[in-house]
């Protein structure tokens, strides 16, 4: 079986890996010519057997042969909050390109692993193909299947992960399950329609936005209060059943908490509906980067040093400890919150050196403040701080323990705790 993957970002990077490894063979197709080229030089994809790998930026030919394309292109959302589909359309029209010359004794399998809002792929992608005179059952099969990859989880790889698959026809979904329950570990639950399995994931990663929201306000909320909001959630997390624990911290970044609310709020909209809770949550969970600064400068303030005298070093750009990736990354909104005060921000990050501006956390700087809690950072020494004359660390995702940070001489700030 041929399987070609159109989008090789960190989602198609780990399909092809995982395809490759199942014995597979892969044509990987991207529009950007140097990850093609990095493809063929054997230096992208983490694979035993690269004679099973291919790439190319010609997607119609892919499509003409191969048994199943799988698109994981991105979906970005643009500055109004709508869904950027340009990517999507762009995928469908070259499989479609493709199929129209297939000769071939079954229809291709056409499965969505982006994230796209409920319809897109009947309303969007099914009248693709038509316009190119393909037919549902004769030229193609159309399934969506929500990616479920969690970078850096080692706990649970995508094989692992369960997956709910969605099609345009029963023939489809029949095919689509039969796919993946070859390719992974773990359960593959069909549903009912595809615009189920569309919205199953902006459901998961909405509800997670929602009860970190919540978390979050708490943490405020408790701090004006003068309670210590992480213990409160600890004590609340001692309830078997009916409760479940969510973390107060700097901000939610990456593709999906950020981005997928938007997708089903924004789809809603065009529908008569407002989704109040949704962008609520999105509104709340987007302060808290603004919070982070403003704490950083009232704490810099307490110690009499004045922002437009101060120098902050963020330690933290990705959005996720350990992970290459700052995309959404609360840094940008930290960063940018004390640039408003006329804060000099320096920034170390490990895991993204080439985006450092210094190359090592100890600095003689103002303020230490967490933005992204990376593994490095457990092991920072407060003394160091003060030697270099740090008066203050805001902790934003309760990477320090607040003892020795006050024990070495300095005020120690955190959201959630008191």
């Amino acid at each position: 079986m041929s399987i070609g993957i159109y989008g090789v970002g960190f989602v198609g990077k780990e399909v092809a890996e995982l395809a490759v490894e199942r014995g597979r063979s892969v044509a990987c197709v991207d529009v950007d010519p140097s990850v093609v080229e990095r493809i063929e030089a054997e230096e992208y994809l983490a694979v035993g057997d690269h004679e099973r790998v291919s790439a190319t930026t010609d997607g119609a030919a892919v499509a003409a042969e191969a048994d199943t394309c799988l698109v994981t292109v991105p979906t970005p959302v643009d500055r109004a909050e709508r869904v950027d589909l340009g990517p999507l359309r762009a995928a469908s029209e070259t499989i479609a390109e493709g199929l129209r010359s297939r000769d071939a004794p079954e229809p291709c399998l056409v499965v969505v692993e982006s994230t796209i809002p409920p319809g897109t792929a009947r309303r969007e992608i099914a009248e693709v193909f038509d316009t190119y005179g393909l037919e549902l059952g004769t030229d193609y099969y159309l399934a969506a299947v929500p990616e479920r990859v969690d970078p850096g989880n080692e706990a649970w790889p995508l094989e692992r992960i369960p997956r709910v698959v969605g099609a345009l026809s029963e023939p489809g979904l029949e095919r689509a399950t039969a796919f993946y329950d070859n390719l992974l570990d773990a359960e593959v639950h069909p549903v009912d329609s595809v615009e189920i399995a569309e919205v199953s994931k902006i459901v998961e990663n909405a509800f997670r936005d929602i009860n970190i929201a919540f978390a979050n306000e708490i943490a405020v909320s408790l701090d004006s209060l003068d309670v210590d909001a992480r213990s409160a959630i600890e004590a609340a997390a001692t309830k078997p059943f009916g409760f479940m624990s969510f973390d107060p911290g700097a901000g939610v970044g990456g593709h999906c908490i950020p981005v997928d609310p938007h997708l089903l709020i924004g789809e809603a909209e065009d529908a008569g509906f407002t989704h109040e809770l949704l962008t609520v949550a999105r509104t709340i969970n987007s302060r808290m980067p603004e919070y982070v600064a403003d704490m950083t400068v009232d704490a810099l303030t307490r110690e009499r040093v004045l922002p437009q005298d101060a120098t902050a070093l963020l330690l933290g750009r990705a959005f996720k400890p350990d992970l290459a990736d700052d995309r959404n990354s609360p840094y940008f909104g930290v960063r940018e919150g004390l640039a408003d005060y006329d804060v000099t921000v320096e920034t170390y990050d490990p895991i993204l050196a080439a985006e450092s501006s210094v190359d090592s956390p100890y600095q003689p700087v103002d303020a230490v403040v967490v933005v992204t809690d990376h593994e490095a950072f457990a092991d920072l020494d407060p003394e160091r701080f003060a030697e270099l004359g740090v008066s203050t660390v805001v902790d934003g995702r309760d990477a320090f323990d607040a003892e020795a940070v006050e024990a070495a001489g300095l005020r120690y700030e955190a959201v959630g705790e008191v």
